[in-house]
């Protein structure tokens, strides 16, 4: 049943960058494009395997290119996930903690623009490197590991106040909350360029990387049994009623090009307590840098 939410439009980002021309795709998409259309049929558990370990490996590990006086004050220290260390970085001594979760192929730090103003509200910083992500362990991942690893750090701080993730990590925090972790409890949440159905994003790569049916169908038994859930099951848009979780702040931006703006419609008309953030001209990346933006969350977790 579809629920009624506070909306808040903030103005048109009048200054916005021309779009740069997109970047020519690298040539092996085409190889493996025909590799998988080829092949496919003719061995689609194997091509599968392949398709899966394309999907669940990053391409780039985030790097930051010069440092600044956030990055020099972090507190950098190691916490355990599955046996293998991850990396995290802390600011400021309040009692309550939020917890920073990045998205796919980012890093933690790369959230440090909400830093500066939740510790003058008092609040204690806490951010990860995702498995096989920025300086932590690993090569591959997928949303079981990313929750886990999200589970893991809120039970060694032992536990959080709010925790704020952008695109593939607010569906790895909402995937924690709903199934590897009901116990934990949130005050306030906010999900960022979040994806709700996986089963969208599965079908987006699908077509990519021109997957035949018979593949496609293997490589979800896979993700299936990867995850421990139906493919179906997995849509933030279906976890309200799985979570604790007080208040929660959508952002998106309607001109989103890597999460449809949709995706955070369909989760707003589905949660209660919800008020959604919009923007317009910053895209998907630029959401959390944008000084309005940080303003509002802050705003919104320390009230």
């Amino acid at each position: 049943m579809p629920h009624t939410y506070e909306v808040i439009q903030l103005p048109p980002n009048v200054n916005k960058k021309t779009a740069k021309p997109k970047a020519k795709e690298p040539f092996i998409f085409n190889l493996l494009r025909f590799a998988f259309s080829t092949l496919g049929p003719i061995f689609p558990k194997q091509t599968a395997k392949i398709a899966y370990n394309l999907f669940s490996t990053p391409r780039i590990r985030a790097q930051h290119k010069r440092s600044d006086s956030i990055l020099e004050k972090a507190r950098v220290f190691d916490f355990m996930y599955a046996g293998r260390l991850l990396k995290a970085y802390e600011w400021g001594k309040g009692d309550k903690i939020v917890l920073l979760i990045h998205g796919w192929e980012s890093r933690g730090t790369a959230l440090r623009s909400f830093v500066p103003d939740l510790i003058q509200q008092g609040f204690k910083v806490v951010a990860i490197d995702g498995p096989a992500h920025g300086n932590s362990y690993g090569k591959q991942t997928n949303l079981l590991h990313f929750g886990g690893a999200i589970r893991a750090i809120i039970n060694q701080v032992g536990g959080v106040h709010s925790i704020v993730a952008h695109s593939f990590g607010g569906a790895s925090t909402v995937f924690t909350l709903s199934s590897l972790a009901p116990e934990i409890k949130l005050e306030r949440l906010v999900l960022i360029a979040v994806p709700s159905a996986l089963e969208r994003v599965i079908d987006h790569y699908v077509k990519f990387i021109h997957l035949p049916n018979s593949v496609h169908k293997e490589l979800t038994k896979i993700l299936e049994k990867k995850l421990g859930h139906r493919l179906n099951e997995i849509d933030v848009s279906k976890a309200y009623d799985s979570i604790q979780v007080n208040k929660t702040l959508l952002v998106h931006d309607r001109e989103d090009k890597v999460v449809p703006f949709a995706a955070s419609e369909s989760i707003a008309e589905h949660w209660d307590n919800i008020s959604f953030l919009i923007t317009e001209g910053d895209g998907h990346y630029n959401l959390i840098k944008k000084p309005m933006v940080v303003d509002r969350v802050v705003s919104f977790i320390a009230n």
